[in-house]
């Protein structure tokens, strides 16, 4: 058999063939009829978008015949030889097998003969990330002053790990993923030139889980067409590659819409026995989300959303059930799901999980509403008591009154209130005092441990309790420390209970838990989750 696979065949040879990466191109173009070129280049980018076929390009473009020159002949030894890896003078090494100092001490000694035939001597160490620390040191003194008619390119995934000292002695060229358009019309030109008849959604399918990548994209064309022959549609795609259709998403955001976790649940269950990509789903259903959120804010969505998964139509008349807080919130639940399923050996479940999370998702509140809303629930549930005297010019001292618990107890709360919305942490302190006086003249405060007593003794604390008394109480009021080890509970709690209760104001009456909750949920507009 003599089949050779799509990325094989269908690879570039020139510049002019490279797709998506106009921006290298220009620049190795520029520096070739310049004769300004490098002695080492390094490619980085994600697999399968033409590190390696650039450099082989190079390769031929500095050894042609006819060159140097930026678009080589192909015909003549030097470039056939390059395109077959039968040169001598062009090498290829593959830098995850040979990643040890000595093969690079093996290819420094190799450096230092002249080229056989060729024009320049050109190394292709391809996956250079791999080599070791030693083997990068080893080669810091070749790659900084190579001998004459030496070209080092370096081919990685993973430029982080790529030493800087290394990076310091090349040209660094950062390959970009292409985008589905244009893996897409390269996969019509495939098919067009291998007469295969396969519909345009099928193509779009597969570009998109090529994710920027070529070679990625024409090994699912290839995979696609052994299953189907010469014609091909898009559900045969769907099947082969585990992709879920149009009309599945669509159901499934109106179930998301009738807040029906049993039938989610039930539906995911079916994708699963269907042998889909739950994965594949999962990025599906946020680029769902992505469009439902356009349809919203875009005066012309068709601009900019992908429409072949579902009719524009469609995404308008279901973004209408959705605020666009629940759409970001839903985008970052899934995101977030995706992940965790990449490492998780219970994926289904997982995602199951995440669905659930997206059910009990609601739009945002603002902050400044909540405020409000609390602060009303609070002057509805609280009676009016009686406060310190707030007339400055008045000559009479200002009366409390203290007789009562209550009053007392909430006078002393507005206190530790105001601590709390300026010093939060300080508030912990007053919860473990007693107060045997609370009076217009002096305020005792009661501790029972030695650690307590002396932070709240420092004066600049005594002060901001004194500035916070005042704020509440409208005079300066004497505080007194007390430090008392036999105390076990202040009595201003334990004589007021009620205080963790609410009573209702209507019927005066204590209100059960349920009643409590739904009080809650009409404040904020939430829901119970048991």
């Amino acid at each position: 058999m003599d089949f050779q696979v799509s990325a094989r065949k269908w690879r570039p040879q020139k510049f002019s063939e490279l797709i998506g990466q106009e921006h290298i191109v220009r620049t190795l173009s520029n520096a070739i009829e310049l004769e300004r070129i490098s002695h080492a280049f390094l490619f980085s980018g994600t697999r399968g978008v033409g590190k390696t076929t650039t450099a082989r390009i190079l390769a031929r473009v500095l050894n042609c015949e006819k060159g140097p020159i930026v678009d080589p002949c192909g015909l003549c030894t030097f470039c056939t030889e390059i395109t077959e890896g039968n040169c001598i003078d062009v090498q290829e090494i593959d830098g995850a097998s040979n990643n040890g100092v000595q093969e690079v001490r093996d290819l420094i000694d190799n450096v230092q003969y002249a080229t056989s035939a060729a024009r320049y001597k050109v190394y292709i160490i391809d996956e250079v990330h791999m080599l070791s620390k030693s083997a990068f040191n080893a080669l810091l003194k070749t790659l900084e002053e190579p001998p004459p008619r030496v070209i080092f390119i370096f081919a990685t995934t993973e430029l982080i790990k790529i030493p800087e000292t290394i990076l310091s002695r090349c040209q660094c060229f950062e390959f970009k993923p292409l985008s589905q358009s244009q893996i897409t019309q390269q996969l019509e030109l495939i098919c067009k030139q291998e007469k295969i008849d396969i519909e345009k959604r099928g193509l779009e399918d597969i570009s998109k889980i090529g994710a920027g990548s070529m070679r990625d994209a024409q090994s699912l064309l290839d995979q696609v067409i052994a299953y189907s022959g010469r014609k091909v549609d898009a559900e045969s795609v769907e099947a082969v590659l585990g992709i879920v259709g149009g009309n599945t998403l669509e159901t499934f955001i109106d179930r998301l819409i009738d807040r029906q976790p049993a039938v989610l649940v039930t539906l995911i269950q079916e994708i699963v026995k269907q042998g889909k990509d739950l994965g594949l789903f999962c990025r599906s259903l946020m680029e769902y989300l992505r469009n439902l959120l356009i349809v919203k804010f875009s005066n012309q969505p068709e601009t900019l959303i992908n429409t072949h998964t579902c009719s524009l139509e469609t995404l308008k008349k279901q973004a209408e059930y959705f605020h666009a807080d629940e759409l970001q919130v839903m985008f970052s639940v899934l995101s977030k799901a995706e992940m965790e399923m990449k490492k998780s050996s219970l994926s289904q479940m997982v995602f199951e999980m995440a669905l659930l999370r997206l059910i009990e998702t609601r739009p945002f509140k603002k902050i400044d509403e909540l405020i409000e809303k609390i602060n009303q629930a609070e002057n509805d549930n609280i009676e009016p008591v009686q406060h310190f005297s707030r007339k400055k010019n008045s000559k009479e001292s200002p009366t409390v009154s203290v007789t009562g618990n209550q009053n007392t107890q909430v006078l002393w709360d507005q206190i530790k209130q105001q601590v709390a919305s300026t010093k939060p942490f300080f508030e912990h302190y007053l919860e473990k005092c007693q107060v045997p006086v609370f009076s217009d003249k002096e305020i005792q405060l009661a501790f029972s441990d030695n650690f307590t007593f002396d932070l709240v003794e420092a004066p600049e604390n005594i002060q901001f309790l004194k500035e916070t008394i005042k704020t509440v109480c409208g005079d300066d009021v004497n505080i007194k420390l007390i430090l008392d080890t036999s105390i076990q509970e202040s009595p201003i709690q334990s004589t007021n209970e009620e205080k963790k209760k609410f009573i209702a104001p209507e019927t005066g009456k204590q209100k059960s838990e349920s009643e409590i909750i739904q009080d809650a949920l009409d404040i904020f507009g939430g829901i119970v989750v048991k």
